[in-house]
C-alpha cells in the first residue's frame, strides 16, 4: 500500500512539474506555433530584424511561424537581454543555448552538440545565419591574417558546426549532411553566414579583400578603386559620425538559380559591409553571383539540395525598405538620401523583395 501511494505522490509530483514549466514557457513567449523557424546568434538586433521581415509582410506567408533563436553559452553577448526583450513584446520566440564542448579539433564531427543540431533541424522548417565578425583562420585550414580580427570564436564554432551538420563537407566526406532526411529544409546565409556556409563545407577565405585581391594597403587608394570597396571606407577618416560603414555597388548573377531567376537581365544594386570573402567554394556550392568585375563572389546555391542560398550581401537590412531611413555615404551627402530614392524599383529594391519571397514560398511549401 505504501509503494502505491509513493507512486501516486511521485506521479502527481511530474505532472505539477510538467505544468508549471509549461506555464513558465507561456510566460517567456515559448508557448510555440505548430511551424517554425531558427536563427542563429538570436541577439535583440537580430531579433528586432527578422520580426520587421515578417510583420511587413517582406518575408511572407509565416507569420504563424515561431521562432527559435540558437546560440552557444559561451558566445560574446548577454543572451538574458534577448529573453528580456522577448518577455516585454510577448514573442513566440523560444532561445536555446548549447554548453557543448567545441574547437577547430571537432566542429566538422560529431560533437556534444549533434544531437542539439538533429533535434532544431526536426523541429524547424528552416534556419537564417545572419552577419557578424572575422572567421578565425584555422577554421577553414590558413593561418590568421592581420587584418583579421577574431571577436567571437565560440559563435563561429558553434555555426560552423551547425551548417556542417546540415550540409556536410569535403572535410570529413564519411559523414552523411542532416538534409538528406529532408532535402528541402531551407538554409538561408548573410554575410558572415555566406562565408561559415563555405567554411562549413570545406571552402576557403579571402582574409582582406583590398590587400590580398587588389593589392591595396590604404583606405585612400581603396577609395580610388570602386571594385574594391565592399564597405565604405570614407569612414575610415572619423570627421562625421553620421557616415555609414556600409557601401552600395553592383552585383552580377550568374548560372541558373534563384538570383538569376529574381535579377533577370539586370544588375541590381546590394549593401555590403565586410572586407572578407570567399575563396575556394565548398562542397556541393555553386558560384551564384559575383561583383561586378568577377573577383569577388557575392552569392552561392547548392547543388543538392534547392532550398540552400547564401549572399555575401545584406538583403535582412530593414532599411532597405524604409521610404524614411536616411543614409550617408560620402561627406557632401545630402540629408534625403535613402536606399529607395537612390536604387528604388529595378535598379535593387524589387530584386531584394523578390528574393524574400521566394524564401517565404520555399517555407510554406517544407512546412
Amino acid at each position: 500500500m505504501m509503494k502505491k501511494i509513493l507512486l501516486l505522490i511521485t506521479f502527481a509530483a511530474i505532472i505539477i512539474s510538467c505544468s508549471q514549466q509549461s506555464e513558465n514557457d507561456k510566460k517567456q513567449g515559448k508557448a510555440f506555433p505548430k511551424y517554425s523557424v531558427a536563427i542563429m546568434n538570436p541577439t535583440v538586433s537580430n531579433i528586432k530584424t527578422f520580426r520587421y521581415l515578417i510583420d511587413n509582410d517582406i518575408l511572407p506567408n509565416i507569420d504563424s511561424f515561431g521562432i527559435t533563436g540558437l546560440y552557444h553559452a559561451k558566445q560574446n553577448y548577454d543572451f538574458q537581454l534577448s529573453q528580456k526583450y522577448i518577455d516585454e513584446n510577448n514573442l513566440a520566440i523560444k532561445l536555446v543555448k548549447c554548453e557543448g564542448s567545441l574547437s577547430p579539433q571537432n566542429i566538422y564531427k560529431q560533437n556534444d552538440c549533434s544531437n542539439l543540431f538533429k533535434e532544431i533541424f526536426e523541429q524547424t522548417e528552416g534556419v537564417f545565419f545572419f552577419g557578424g565578425p572575422d572567421i578565425p583562420g584555422e577554421c577553414f585550414g590558413e593561418k590568421t591574417h592581420l587584418m583579421t580580427v577574431i571577436t567571437d570564436p565560440y559563435r563561429h564554432f558553434f555555426e560552423l558546426s551547425f551548417l556542417f551538420h546540415l550540409l556536410g563537407g569535403s572535410q570529413n566526406e564519411n559523414y552523411t549532411a542532416l538534409l538528406e532526411n529532408k532535402p528541402d529544409y531551407v538554409v538561408i546565409g548573410f554575410c558572415l553566414g555566406m562565408q561559415t556556409m563555405n567554411c562549413a563545407t570545406g571552402g576557403t577565405m579571402i582574409q582582406d579583400i583590398p590587400v590580398e585581391v587588389y593589392n591595396l594597403t590604404t583606405a585612400e587608394d581603396v577609395l580610388k578603386t570602386p571594385d574594391a570597396q565592399h564597405k565604405n571606407y570614407n569612414s575610415y577618416f572619423d570627421y562625421d559620425e553620421e557616415l555609414t560603414g556600409y557601401n552600395f555597388h553592383q552585383i552580377k548573377c550568374t548560372g541558373e538559380n534563384i538570383f538569376t531567376e529574381i535579377a533577370g537581365k539586370s544588375e541590381p544594386y546590394v549593401l555590403s559591409y565586410h572586407h572578407q570573402a570567399a575563396k575556394k567554394t565548398g562542397k556541393d556550392l555553386e558560384v551564384a553571383a559575383t561583383s561586378p568585375d568577377g573577383k569577388i563572389i557575392e552569392a552561392m546555391v547548392h547543388k543538392k539540395y534547392k532550398h540552400v542560398a547564401a549572399t555575401q550581401f545584406h538583403p535582412e537590412y530593414t532599411n532597405l525598405y524604409k521610404n524614411d531611413a536616411k543614409i550617408k555615404l560620402n561627406f557632401d551627402d545630402t540629408d534625403n538620401q535613402n536606399y529607395i530614392s537612390l536604387y528604388g524599383g529595378e535598379k535593387g529594391e524589387n530584386f531584394h523583395r523578390r528574393y524574400w519571397k521566394k524564401i517565404g514560398e520555399w517555407l510554406n511549401i517544407v512546412k
